[in-house]
């Protein structure tokens, strides 16, 4: 998937349409959706590999030859003839972001080629501490696809971390982790979304109750986290953002820095108080957007390690 930013500047309403004109002053395109995780490990570094689908197009081609820069330990892409390369082409103007254009196909792969990435894996899985999932949606993740992925991660005792979507929210039992933002949460249990911590903390009980999950962090936008560990306790960590201007690919940050710190040792404790302050980082970024190294390191401050308790 490729993130496309058309910036520009907005001072007047088309004659044609009541919609307003922007003069488009510049744009970029970079490397987007699982590839932004992806990223953010890279920035962090972190030895990360990557396996994904692409179109038969051009713009595939570019993808691969951008990742092959990156100094991974493995690019597994495969070309899929019957879809183009996802493109989200995004409209901004005084910072404020006002349209979004998708040109994708999101049917599920054929099954061969849930075949062809399943065999690959069971080869590569003991390189790997950790499998971060991150389900954008585009028919590459599909339930045949999960099952085959988490036996083999099972069953070599690895991590699976995942940054779902509603449609697959029940095929990711018995993940390592699940970092559900409460919108997600609340519909991938369908119920109403939560109107105060109350009723956020009994969806989040459920839902690692439901799915077996070791870690539960749910994402709760400018109310901070809530991590849930093996069904005793509740942590509520508030949020660390001082400026919001983007909040593109912070989940995809959160799925990231969490993954690698439980991978390097931390506890998850840890590893959800540094996933916080990236987050924080990123908000504060105009477009889909990393946090380094350098810039997590001196963004850790004591007020941003306060957490609280509860008994579930």
């Amino acid at each position: 998937m490729w993130d496309e930013y058309i910036t520009g500047s907005c001072s007047r309403i088309s004659p044609e349409a009541p919609v307003p004109v922007v003069l488009a002053k510049e744009e970029k395109r970079m490397p987007g959706g699982a590839t932004n995780v992806l990223k953010n490990l890279v920035d962090l570094n972190i030895s990360a590999g990557i396996m994904g689908v692409v179109g038969a197009d051009e713009n595939g081609l570019k993808m691969i030859r951008e990742l092959k820069k990156w100094n991974l330990n493995a690019v597994e892409i495969w070309e899929s003839p019957d879809r183009p390369t996802t493109i989200k082409t995004r409209i901004l103007a005084q910072h404020q972001q006002l349209l979004r254009l998708d040109r994708e196909y999101a049917k599920p792969i054929p099954k061969a080629l849930e075949n062809k990435i399943l065999q690959v894996l069971r080869q590569m899985i003991h390189k790997y501490q950790a499998i971060i999932l991150s389900d954008y949606d585009k028919g590459v993740l599909t339930a045949n696809l999960i099952a085959g992925i988490m036996e083999i991660a099972n069953a070599s005792n690895v991590y699976v971390a995942v940054d779902p979507q509603v449609r697959h929210f029940h095929h990711y039992k018995n993940a390592s982790l699940m970092t559900p933002n409460e919108k997600e949460a609340s519909a991938g249990l369908g119920v109403d979304f939560p109107e105060n911590e109350e009723e956020a903390i009994a969806i989040g009980k459920q839902i690692q109750e439901k799915l077996n999950l070791k870690h539960l962090l749910l994402t709760r936008s400018e109310k901070g986290m809530a991590l849930f560990e093996n069904n005793k306790s509740v942590k509520l960590i508030p949020t660390v953002a001082k400026e919001v201007f983007d909040v593109t690919g912070a989940g995809d940050t959160v799925v990231a820095v969490f993954t690698a710190a439980i991978a390097a040792g931390s506890t998850p404790l840890e590893a959800a108080l540094l996933s916080n302050i990236a987050g924080g980082i990123v908000v504060g970024k105009l477009g889909t957007a990393t946090a380094s190294n350098e810039e997590l390191q001196h963004a850790i401050e004591p007020e941003y390690l306060h957490y609280e308790e509860y008994s579930l």
